[in-house]
């Protein structure tokens, strides 16, 4: 009886435990109860006595009247967790609880805001709060965002569960803090501005997404360490595309750094329009010489030489047939069961954009690539057909035929965006190598090809003056390729030509060297050396020296040439000796290693091979139409464009000129 009594009161008190279990489900299918939400309440204050609480998170104390409103006030306020927080927490934690009887269920389940909160963080020191304000006003600059993404809730979320006691400053705030910084940047940049014997300047004008046209102004230098350095020195808008405009507005800017006129070597133009409109002007006023970006002018050399009829016509098609396989999933999906068919890897089809020619080479390579897969496609395909016709026979050979022309030009691309081509250096020595291979790649007489090439190949002379060795004396281009070791020996230049670059540079040594101070060196010297000469000629008389003088050793050997020549020259001549480079040589690792023998001719070199081919980084001009920083930047806004950009370029170099110092 009592055996029975217990089995009774045991399965009695399992029952009641079942119920008791399933009980709460139907709470919980219900809204979330008062009681409830006051318990997810406390989970972020501590009692400390009947009328007062202490916060978790911020360890501030609240005066307590039995009401949880004041509490989730400051909990909104101050730590920026509302109600709905506070009851999706308790959901998550109510919901979680359902699985606790696996034990992987448990670990897996979602986790609150408020149980990953530290309960026990203290509040913020201002130390700390000014290394996070710090690394947010680093996250605009660096990224290129707006100032407004400190307002933005997802960054005010994020931020308050990092560090709930932090307080997110103000758009005014963060905005004279950018001043700072920018100010603090400019004054440093500015003082090792003055150190650098050589600047060239170079123009990238581009529109925003408001429409509005703004000039960048970037200076390129070569630095103590023999870096090729780019900095961005202004941003403004660009109300007057007039040449005189252009020529004061970059005065205006090398005044505000405190560099002279004369220490500005070249300005690179972005456009040939603002080259034909500006050189002369810049010339006349300023004395600088003035080139056209490389990256321009090879676009518009190419587009102009396929200006060919039935080169246009196979184009369109071509264009047409890779839009249709874009665009329809149908489509796309036939062509990817033929290639599977013909055991055929799985590629797609490239569209090609206007502004970057090198992506046309890229849709007629990888449109040949699958020629076959893509004509069964389009022939299968009615109703494909009638609105996407196939190329031709002779279409398809006229691609095949295209394709050795435009690899050559993405070829000499691909050599020019190399960091150690970035100098203007390679540019001519790279186009001569352009002419003689489109050269090979003529075709028959009267052919299309023969057509295209012929084109490229006149409007690459005609706008780079190769032919005209006059015109071509006075570009630095020529200049910069002579004091490159890996080009130094001109052979795409006539005899007569190369002579003509040797004596320049050899006028400009001299030149470079002559100042009063020299004069009067000079003078001191010679007065030093002939009362040596006096004086040795008196002690030879008397000591009675049978030793015969430089003068007769000349009856056998003539005049010592390097008698009468000058150091400078000597260093020339001496550079001129030494092997040729590999061209994958880095030219300016080279001079950096060989400083110290040539002086004064790398300092020449630290002039000219600072200017640089393309007046936006190489990569952007050769292959990149729109990449991701240009997009960030067109969606800045107009007053803060000119300090978020220059410290978006400069701060990583100014820092890295701070460690090289200490």
């Amino acid at each position: 009886m009592v055996l029975r009594s217990y089995h009774l009161a045991r399965d009695g008190s399992v029952g009641s435990r079942r119920r008791k279990g399933n009980e709460p489900s139907y709470k919980r299918a219900s809204p979330v109860s008062c009681q409830e939400s006051a318990q997810t309440t406390w989970e972020f204050f501590k009692k400390l006595n009947e009328r007062c609480v202490e916060c978790s998170l911020c360890r501030k104390q609240l005066c307590y009247h039995n009401s949880m409103t004041s509490l989730r006030e400051h909990l909104r306020r101050k730590h920026n967790l509302s109600e709905l927080d506070l009851r999706q927490s308790q959901d998550e934690g109510s919901s979680s609880s359902e699985s606790m009887g696996q034990e992987h269920e448990v670990k897996n389940k979602p986790v609150s805001i408020s149980q990953l909160v530290l309960h026990d963080a203290r509040p913020c020191s201002e130390k700390r709060e000014e290394v996070i304000s710090d690394l947010i006003l680093g996250m605009v600059f660096r990224d290129l965002q707006p100032l407004s993404l400190i307002n933005n809730e997802g960054f005010k979320r994020l931020v308050g569960f990092l560090e709930p006691s932090y307080k997110i400053p103000s758009s005014t705030l963060l905005a004279t803090s950018l001043r700072h910084k920018y100010t603090i940047a400019k004054l440093q940049l500015e003082h090792h501005l003055h150190s650098v014997p050589s600047l060239t300047l170079s123009t990238d004008t581009w529109t925003s997404q408001g429409k509005q046209t703004y000039l960048t102004i970037v200076g390129h230098f070569i630095d103590c360490r023999w870096r090729l350095a780019r900095c961005v020195l202004k941003t403004t808008p660009q109300y007057n595309p007039a040449p005189d405009y252009i020529g004061e507005v970059l005065y205006t800017v090398a005044g505000e750094f405190g560099v002279s006129c004369k220490a500005v070597s070249c300005v690179v133009h972005d456009s040939a329009s603002g080259l034909l409109s500006s050189a002369r002007l810049l010339q006349e006023r300023f004395g600088w010489s003035s080139l056209c970006c490389a990256g321009r002018m090879l676009q518009l050399c190419i587009k102009l030489g396929l200006q060919v009829e039935q080169v246009q016509h196979t184009l369109s098609v071509a264009r047409r047939i890779v839009n249709h396989f874009v665009h329809s999933p149908r489509a796309n999906a036939e062509l990817g069961a033929k290639l599977a068919e013909m055991n055929k890897e799985r590629l797609a089809l490239v569209m090609d954009a206007a502004t970057r020619w090198s992506s046309t080479f890229d849709m007629c390579e990888r449109l040949l690539e699958l020629r076959w897969a893509v004509s069964m496609v389009l022939e299968e395909d009615r109703a494909g057909s009638l609105t996407v016709q196939n190329l031709s026979d002779h279409q398809w050979k006229l691609l095949q035929d295209l394709l050795p022309i435009l690899k050559t030009l993405k070829v000499a691309s691909s050599f020019l965006s190399e960091e150690q081509n970035a100098s203007v250096s390679s540019l001519v020595p790279c186009l001569h190598g352009v002419i003689t291979a489109l050269m090979h790649h003529h075709g028959d007489p009267g052919c299309i090809v023969r057509t295209v090439s012929a084109k490229i190949r006149t409007e690459i002379a005609k706008r780079w003056h190769l032919p005209d060795d006059d015109v071509m004396m006075e570009s630095p281009a020529i200049v910069a390729s002579f004091l490159d070791p890996r080009f130094k020996d001109l052979r795409f230049l006539s005899a007569d030509t190369r002579d003509k670059v040797h004596n320049k540079v050899k006028n400009m040594l001299s030149s470079a060297v002559v100042s009063p101070q020299s004069h009067s060196s000079s003078s001191s010297s010679d007065e030093h050396s002939a009362r040596e000469h006096e004086l040795g000629g008196k002690h030879r008389d008397r000591k009675g020296s049978h030793r015969p003088g430089q003068c007769e050793y000349d009856l056998l050997f003539g005049e010592d040439p390097t008698e009468r020549m000058p150091e400078i020259h000597q260093q020339l001549e001496s550079y001129l000796t030494e092997p040729l480079r590999k061209r994958n040589t880095n030219p300016f690792e080279w001079w950096k290693n060989n400083e110290h023998r040539f002086p004064a001719v790398a300092n020449l070199a630290r002039q000219y091979l600072a200017i640089p081919a393309t007046s936006v980084s190489a990569t952007t001009a050769f292959f990149c139409s729109n990449s991701i920083p240009d997009l960030a930047r067109s969606a800045l806004l107009p007053e803060d464009i000119d300090q978020i950009l220059f410290l978006h370029k400069n701060f990583d170099y100014i820092e890295s000129l701070k460690r090289y110092r200490q």
